[in-house]
């Protein structure tokens, strides 16, 4: 899918009303089917940026999805590289308010009724002479740990059924909206698009934003750590793609990357270097296209000492613990003249030869006995 659309052409009576042939859209709302059907309605509403009729787009992204549709017009959509319908960032798939925090651009749409049905015809015309570009902005260090690299289709899935939560739902199965209970009433859930648009007042950016912000991790009390830890590492992040993100705060004494457990272990030569890595990376660290947390290794000392005695199976020496494979813990073997222990079962007798006990200490033959004579 191309990510620039179409040029506007002039085709109604009232000014130049916008046509195009497909919507810009991002991958999340577009779906994860291949095979997509959409139907196409001209100036079927008013752009809710700049109030001018445009080209609506509806269509299904999946089988279990909500029917989506464009909600601005192609214009608006360029002038902020931004989605159509969930109007977040095309290259970053963040809200308008994070990327301009992060990059540090101020805006210059209008925001007025009366200069931004002027300023929309205008940029408009120079989009399509080409006198104006949009497209990929530099991206920042906020930018590249926030960055949504893989589509979220769960943003896709209906609505919450209002008669459910009212219990007065009868359709079941059938209805073809969530029967959940919708969460607690908070900020979240209001919204508005043209916030969403301009990047102000937005309580999704406020809330990706102060989860952006390093938190200081506090150094631990022992002197002697000097090892840091990174968490969420697949198989696409390196030994030697850590080496160069790390090298440069200081001599590295090892780095052990654990594939089955997802982490890796930074251990730098001394105390210092640790922490100026981490007050240089902070909370998070992209690798590789790859965020990964980051913290304080624990010391030797806090470490928990690996018990040799727990299982009978531990490299072949030691004695069960209580509660291995929920099998009574069996007694140590005795010593050379010691007293016997004490016999259970009839077996555990060789003498026996599978008779009852009782049976021998009464004198009398055994079945077994008996039948052989």
């Amino acid at each position: 899918m191309a990510t620039k659309g179409l040029g506007s052409k002039k085709g109604a009576a009232q000014g130049q009303w916008e046509q195009s042939d497909f919507p810009i859209v991002c991958e999340t709302c577009l779906g994860e089917n291949p095979y997509l059907r959409m139907t196409k309605e001209p100036f079927g509403k008013e752009c809710k940026v700049c109030n001018r009729p445009f080209t609506v787009f509806r269509w299904r992204p999946g089988p279990k999805a909500r029917f989506k549709k464009t909600e601005i017009c192609m214009t608006c959509a360029q002038l902020k590289n931004v989605c159509q319908t969930c109007l977040l960032d095309l290259q970053f798939n963040l809200p308008v308010q994070v990327r301009d925090e992060a990059v540090e651009e101020p805006d210059m749409i209008p925001q007025s009724d009366v200069h931004r049905e002027y300023f929309a015809d205008q940029a408009q015309k120079k989009l399509a002479a080409g006198e104006v570009t949009w497209g990929k902005a530099e991206p920042s260090h906020m930018l590249s740990k926030l960055a949504r690299h893989t589509p979220y289709y769960k943003r896709n899935l209906p609505h919450i059924c209002s008669f459910f939560v009212k219990g007065t739902c009868n359709r079941g199965a059938q209805c073809p909206y969530r029967h959940e209970m919708p969460p607690p009433e908070s900020e979240m859930s209001k919204q508005n698009i043209k916030d969403r648009y301009y990047g102000v007042n937005d309580p999704v950016a406020k809330k990706m934003l102060e989860r952006a912000k390093d938190k200081k991790i506090s150094a631990p009390e022992d002197q002697t750590i000097t090892t840091i830890y990174l968490g969420g590492i697949n198989g696409l992040v390196s030994e030697q793609d850590i080496r160069g993100v790390f090298y440069s705060y200081g001599e590295l004494q090892s780095i052990n990357v654990v594939p089955a457990s997802k982490c890796a272990f930074v251990e730098y030569t001394t105390r210092e270097s640790a922490e100026a890595a981490i007050n240089g990376v902070g909370a998070t660290v992209q690798i590789n296209g790859q965020n990964l947390r980051v913290s304080w290794g624990r010391s030797s000392g806090n470490r928990q000492p690996r018990d040799v005695t727990a299982g009978a199976y531990n490299h072949g020496f030691g004695a069960p613990s209580a509660g291995f494979f929920n099998m009574p813990v069996a007694p140590p073997p005795s010593a050379m003249g010691a007293a016997q222990p004490q016999q259970f079962y009839p077996s555990m007798n060789p003498g026996a030869m599978g008779s009852k006990p009782e049976e021998l200490s009464k004198g009398g033959k055994s079945s077994t006995s008996s039948r052989h004579q």
